[in-house]
């Protein structure tokens, strides 16, 4: 799909929701449909993101984008002008035509749609890069967390690398995300491969890949495993953590994307790990004095980014003392059970 007609498209989409409607834009828009066979499906693609914004909830106000670094392709000047009319109708959501890097601020989210089709949905303190050629769709999860609903193209590999370990899509949706210490990636629908990023190696050289260490399981829960390659099945969650080892499990899918809701849902989880999810979110970062509080289980949904409200909450269920002090908010005190 040409850059172009998905600009144009989303121009027609913010006039419609715009406040000069009528006779002469719905005409307009009537004669653009019938002047060539792509523009009914560029206006089809433009009204679902326009949709699926409404469902996007940001934690804070987005921010301009200013994190984009970019070499745009043939195009591009036209795109970029449309893109701006359209970042004004449609926040947060961005056609994305471009090699580079895109990142997103603490307590900030993003949807990119790229050249072909695929919706990229970024969490808070995401950072990417999109690197498409002729061989490959490939992304790099360079840090954070986002939601990839790939478009199908049997021709040209949808790959994401993040860290040592590369997700290739076979036409899904599915979660990657990547902390300090921690590579998760979660399958919503359809099949995804994972397997170790190998090395640059010559020709005559065949690579050897040792499969992982044990495979900590839960029951009714399989995936292949061979050479250090997993191929997971809708709902499966496949969990690397440093030195420890590889765990497959089954969350709520619903929990694990609850932030593209902009919630947090805690289900027995640790005040400690808690009160991490959270800070995620916000600048001004929780912290808990007492290691007895720290263990204290907690249940609930929570605003993402509303860290204060977190604290009152959890202190009052537990007679803890809450207490901000510059960008810091401390929950002190041992809890009252």
């Amino acid at each position: 799909m040409p850059p172009e007609r998905l600009a144009e498209a989303s121009v027609w989409i913010a006039k419609l929701h715009g406040d000069a409607r009528g006779r002469a834009v719905e005409d307009g828009l009537r004669r653009w449909l019938h002047a060539h066979p792509e523009n009914a499906r560029a206006f089809e693609l433009a009204t679902e993101v326009w949709e699926e914004s409404e469902k996007l909830r940001s934690v804070v106000p987005f921010r301009p984008l200013t994190h984009v670094e970019h070499r745009p392709r043939r195009g591009g000047a036209l795109l970029v002008a449309f893109a701006c009319m359209l970042t004004l109708a449609v926040v947060g959501i961005v056609w994305f035509q471009y090699v580079g890097v895109v990142a997103t601020a603490v307590g900030e989210q993003r949807q990119l749609v790229l050249e072909d089709g695929t919706r990229v949905f970024l969490n808070t303190d995401t950072r990417i890069v999109v690197k498409y050629d002729d061989t490959a769709r490939r992304v790099e999860l360079r840090r954070g967390e986002a939601l990839f609903n790939v478009a199908k193209r049997s021709d040209w590999p949808f790959i994401v690398v993040a860290g040592d370990r590369q997700v290739k899509a076979l036409g899904t949706s599915f979660v990657v995300r990547k902390d300090a210490e921690r590579l998760a990636v979660t399958l919503v629908e359809g099949s995804v491969l994972v397997t170790p990023v190998l090395p640059s190696l010559p020709e005559q050289v065949q690579p050897t890949v040792d499969a992982p260490g044990a495979i900590e399981q839960t029951p009714a829960t399989t995936a292949e495993a061979g050479g250090g390659q997993f191929k997971l099945a809708a709902g499966q969650r496949l969990t690397f953590s440093g030195g420890a080892a590889t765990k497959l499990d089954t969350p709520s899918i619903d929990k694990t994307t609850a932030w593209r809701r902009g919630q947090v849902i805690l289900d027995d989880t640790p005040l400690q790990t808690a009160v991490a999810e959270m800070n995620r979110y916000n600048e001004t970062k929780l912290i808990v004095t007492d290691p007895e509080a720290a263990a204290i289980p907690i249940n609930g949904l929570f605003q993402a980014g509303d860290s204060t409200h977190f604290a009152n909450a959890v202190a009052q269920a537990y007679g803890l003392t809450v207490t901000a002090r510059g960008d810091e908010i401390i929950l002190s005190g041992k809890p009252v059970q």
